[in-house]
């Protein structure tokens, strides 16, 4: 049987391939993929199951259900400054789905979309199965921050969006609010769309969280979130789209004929989730603060590797050019070699081949084991 041409556009993730093979080690350390293992606090939890048992196990609205997109409305609304209400919310099958249908919504064949990098993958690749060419920008005015510069000089009129993720997957940088004051003015001032990706505002360890949100009007913005990161909620695959209400009713006509919606217990363990966000959030953050500072304790124990200490998120990006390794060498070696699994920084973007991404997602004890492995596969390299 011949493939379509669409299905030969993308390769499979080089996170999910290091992934996968790991599962062939049983003393894997593994800090590829951010799916934390915490649990999801038991009341969310009691929530999807009391609904369940109660008979709430139908379809419901494409949209998602009434209730949870007037909380997420709400929310949004006090973190953005914009006044969002239900209409404005698409709920989705976690933060991927929310990102795809809403490429679908306004990319045409053709059309440019600048992605700031190191960025995640799937920015990339969904924009390459709708036709559309990807712009990366990998030119740092300090740290992660992109060159504005640079930005300027990638538009032109076939520019449609520019993808922020902050904080940012993998580097952990949260941008300034400086440079995002001056990214959405200049976003406004070219007629582009700024897509908002915020699956991980709830995870800053030092300082307030600037939002590019605060500076866009409700026409110019799309915001993009997730249950997974703030409470623990990954497998449960809950993620919303808030924007302009025309926008968000071309998102649901996708919904309508890609899922239908999100199962209708994981909505309300949702509604549990985001009615009563300081009573679950904060201790979920407290536990990845503290895992990031055995982190960054034990890696400034291995001279061949430098760092910029993740302000947000909880993944490190680990430069190895010391090690005299590109990434992928190095990541496929040690996972032969010491059964530690970690992901190229190539899969971030082509300029980073002399980074790896860490996922601090284990408890504190694998942490340390697993530096320790990285610290014996570097000297066992020289």
């Amino acid at each position: 049987m011949e493939l379509s041409a669409l299905s030969k556009v993308i390769a499979p993730t080089l996170s999910r391939q290091l992934f996968m093979m790991a599962k062939q080690y049983d003393d894997v350390i593994d800090f590829t993929l951010g799916d934390p293992d915490v649990p999801t606090p038991k009341a969310i939890c009691d929530a999807a199951y009391n609904a369940a048992i109660n008979g709430l196990t139908h379809y419901a609205p494409n949209a998602g259900l009434p209730a949870l997109r007037e909380a997420i409305a709400k929310q949004v609304s006090i973190e953005s400054g914009n006044n969002y209400e239900g209409k404005n919310v698409a709920v989705t099958i976690g933060a991927t789905e929310a990102v795809c249908m809403s490429f679908m919504a306004c990319i045409n064949p053709g059309d440019e979309v600048i992605i700031l990098a190191p960025y995640w993958v799937q920015y990339e690749n969904i924009v390459k199965l709708l036709g559309g060419k990807p712009v990366i920008i990998d030119t740092f005015k300090e740290g992660f921050e992109p060159d504005l510069n640079a930005i300027f000089k990638a538009i032109n009129e076939r520019t449609k969006a520019i993808v922020v993720n902050s904080p940012n997957n993998p580097s952990g940088y949260i941008y300034k609010d400086a440079f995002l004051k001056e990214l959405a003015e200049m976003a406004s001032a070219n007629n582009i769309l700024i897509f908002d990706d915020e699956a991980y505002r709830s995870l800053v360890y030092d300082g307030e969280f600037p939002s590019i949100a605060k500076y866009c009007r409700k026409e110019d913005i799309v915001i993009i979130n997730s249950f997974s990161k703030q409470f623990a909620m990954t497998g449960w695959r809950v993620g919303y789209v808030v924007a302009d209400e025309s926008f968000i009713n071309a998102v649901v006509k996708f919904q309508q004929n890609i899922a239908v919606c999100v199962a209708t217990p994981n909505q309300y363990a949702a509604i549990e989730a985001i009615t009563n966000t300081e009573k679950y959030a904060g201790g979920i953050k407290d536990v990845f603060q503290k895992r990031r500072d055995v982190l960054i304790r034990e890696l400034s124990k291995i001279q061949e590797l430098t760092f910029q200490i993740p302000t947000g998120t909880f993944y490190a990006f680990i430069d190895i050019s010391k090690t005299g390794m590109n990434s992928k060498f190095f990541c496929f070696d040690l996972l032969e070699k010491q059964h530690v699994a970690v992901i190229p920084g190539v899969a971030f973007g082509e300029a980073f081949d002399n980074y790896v991404r860490l996922a601090f997602t284990l408890n504190d004890d694998k942490i340390v084991e697993g530096i320790n492995r990285i610290h014996e596969f570097i000297n066992h390299s020289k």
